[in-house]
């Protein structure tokens, strides 16, 4: 069934033309702490909520989207949830949306490791539709269901493993056809979104820090010298 949907993105993407379709992803970040991402601590939660839009033109097929490239000894993917549908070109508060690209990985989200020479990744976004759609996305609903809330519709959750640096590509790559991240225009054209890099680090214990410990512990041993 994994795999099966990722052919529905692949199979639109044989044999098609590059293009430029004008998608974004866009990014907000929650820390442990509020911490930055290129200070963070070993057990840290990243929190990534994702929203898409697009301007309507042209429309658009099929959306693929994966997270990947990150180092899993640095961050561990621990959990997502993806909305059921996006780019919708009808909303209507209290009511719902209609007409939008149907997401085939709605729900809680998985680690996929299926393909070697890809990596890990995290397939949040693989929806197709016969019927290309125009909706810009203003008014999807989010996570929350509430339309024009603007809440996340994609929501990843990584952890801090160890020390070191990454980063956690969030979008579409059109030339991995394997896994199907593209945006498909109608008449079948191939594109990528602007996507989201976000670069992790986990610093090891500076020097400075160490040498400001040891300067404490010789002053404290002066100190106690002097009482002595």
């Amino acid at each position: 069934m994994k795999i099966h949907a990722f052919l529905m993105i692949g199979a639109l993407l044989l044999g098609a033309s590059a293009a430029q379709a004008d998608v974004t992803f866009t990014a907000t970040t929650t820390t442990t702490g509020s911490r930055p991402l290129n200070a963070l601590q070993v057990g840290d939660t990243i929190t990534i909520d994702l929203r898409i839009s697009s301007t309507g033109t042209p429309a658009i097929a099929g959306v693929g989207a994966s997270a990947r490239d990150y180092d899993t000894a640095v961050v561990s993917f621990t959990s997502g949830n993806s909305v059921a549908s996006f780019l919708n070109e009808i909303c209507i508060p209290g009511t719902g949306c209609f007409n939008g690209l149907d997401n085939q990985v709605a729900g809680a989200l998985s680690e996929d490791n299926d393909f070697p020479s890809v990596g890990p990744f995290v397939k949040f976004a693989n929806a197709v539709s016969t019927t290309p759609r125009t909706g810009t996305g203003a008014q999807d609903p989010g996570l929350d269901g509430i339309v024009g809330g603007g809440d996340a519709q994609f929501r990843l959750v990584f952890t801090a493993q160890a020390e070191g640096s990454t980063t956690i590509a969030l979008g579409t790559r059109s030339s991995e056809p394997i896994v199907g991240d593209a945006i498909v225009e109608a008449g079948g054209a191939i594109s990528d979104a602007t996507n989201v890099l976000l670069n992790i680090t986990v610093p090891e214990p500076s020097t400075a820090a160490i040498g400001l410990a040891g300067l404490g512990s010789v002053v404290a041993l002066a100190g106690i010298r002097r009482r002595i």
